[in-house]
């Protein structure tokens, strides 16, 4: 599990999110509701997770960009 820091698109402040996904600074992730975030390239406070527990923290997965009806995967 990964901890990283990421914020919604409105200006603000990045939150703490885990994931299971491989991501950097500047990828899309999208929470449990479908809500695009950028990742930030701010550290994670690991004693703020282990004080709040790892289960109040969200969880987010990788942006994939969705394939246009039209098009297909294979060419």
């Amino acid at each position: 599990m990964n901890y990283i820091k990421a914020k919604y698109t409105i200006p603000g402040r990045s939150y703490t999110f885990k994931t299971e996904d491989s991501v950097k600074a500047g990828d899309t992730v999208v929470n449990d509701k479908g809500a695009k975030l950028t990742v930030t390239d701010e550290s994670v406070d690991m004693a703020w997770v282990e004080t709040y527990g790892v289960n109040k923290v969200a969880a987010v997965r990788k942006y994939v960009e969705p394939v246009d009806a039209g098009e297909s995967e294979d060419k």
